[in-house]
């Protein structure tokens, strides 16, 4: 073994949930990681794995160099899945929703190599995958990872996972508009136009700090929209999957948190004394993150999802913001503003089974 070949990084395994300690250090490397998103701070992992992974073994992970330097910081969770036989023992990351991540922060692709090699080691029970879903493209530079590790003969795949719909804040509105067929160009003003003339009282609303909620509290705004989620056809389902007071939670703690961030971004639309739509999303480094919404369906001829998501995008132009992103999951309807799509991918590194060493024999 070459020097090249020695074990660079070493991981160490902290408790869950994070003491101060993880969390000052995570976010300190969070301001240092060039592709970092809202979904990779520290509250939002902590939130999600309450709400959704209670009984999941969670593995905060730091990443030492030789001289016990801290070089990044992941959080993932060790989990069995079914198998065509018996069950798989798979490590994987932690996200709750369609949006890319970076599941190692603070790390150039290097030091992410080096690190999974790490991970893998520092797992003292068999493991047949580590998978790391949903992988931000980071610039393009998820293909020199991949080349990195094969020089290293660690077996491994990367393949897209999903296309994620986004809408690029170049230029303006009227340019946008301009570029548009001229039929197109009607249809998208035609959303909030006849609204606004059969509604003189139409208006909407964007919250994103405290004291935008001025006439009315944050608590009372919640209740609002949440009152009408569960009214929508997207509250129907997840009560068929006795999932909808779960995701509920979920959002209600991620608005709370968030807004104390500053990093909250909650729309509403009303008229005829209504609420007849909102979006919640998360406003982080220029991107307007998509999460959750749902339009009144007493009001569906009017468009009403298109009319917010068309309020949404002039005023992130006035913001200067650099783009709205929709995510995986997405509602039709939002294909007709954009084609700019962008991957996300899925890496793959097989472990130290049995079954990990005949799948990793089948992929050469």
């Amino acid at each position: 073994m070459t020097k090249d070949d020695k074990r660079k990084l070493t991981a160490q395994i902290d408790v869950w949930p994070p003491n101060a300690a993880f969390a000052a250090d995570w976010n300190s490397l969070l301001e240092q990681t060039s592709f970092a998103s809202a979904f990779d701070h520290l509250e939002w992992i902590e939130i999600g794995v309450g709400q959704f992974t209670k009984d999941a073994k969670i593995l905060p992970c730091r990443f030492l160099d030789q001289e016990g330097t801290l070089a990044c910081m992941g959080i993932f969770r060790m989990t069995e899945e079914s198998g065509k036989i018996l069950p798989r023992t798979v490590v994987r990351t932690i996200e709750f929703n369609s949006q890319r991540i970076t599941p190692f922060i603070g790390a150039d692709q290097q030091t992410t190599a080096e690190a999974i090699v790490a991970l893998h080691e520092a797992i003292n029970k068999p493991v047949d995958s580590f998978d790391f879903f949903k992988l931000d493209p980071q610039g393009g530079t998820l293909e020199k990872l991949s080349s990195i590790l094969e020089a290293k003969a660690v077996p491994h795949s990367l393949e897209v996972f999903n296309e994620q719909p986004y809408f690029p804040l170049v230029g303006t509105w009227v340019e946008y508009l301009s570029d548009r067929t001229q039929g197109h160009r009607k249809r998208i003003r035609r959303y909030t136009r006849k609204l606004w003339e059969k509604y003189p009282d139409y208006h909407f609303t964007r919250y994103q700090s405290k004291t935008d909620f001025t006439e009315e509290s944050f608590s009372s705004v919640m209740e609002e929209i949440l009152a009408l989620f569960d009214a929508s056809w997207q509250a129907e389902a997840l009560a068929e999957e006795n999932a909808l007071e779960d995701l509920k939670s979920f959002y209600q703690q991620v608005a709370t948190v968030f807004l104390e961030k500053g990093l909250l971004d909650l729309c509403t639309l009303h008229c005829d004394h209504t609420l007849i739509a909102f979006e919640l999303n998360l406003v982080y480094h220029g991107s307007v993150h998509m999460l959750f919404g749902a339009y009144n369906r007493d009001y569906a001829d009017w468009s009403p999802g298109n009319a917010i998501l068309s309020e949404i995008i002039q005023d992130s132009y006035k913001k200067e913001y650099e783009k709205i992103e929709f995510g995986g999951e997405y509602l039709d309807y939002k294909k007709l503003w954009t084609k700019s799509m962008a991957p996300s991918y899925h890496l793959r590194v097989h472990g130290n089974t049995l079954r990990a060493k005949i799948k990793k024999i089948i992929d050469r």
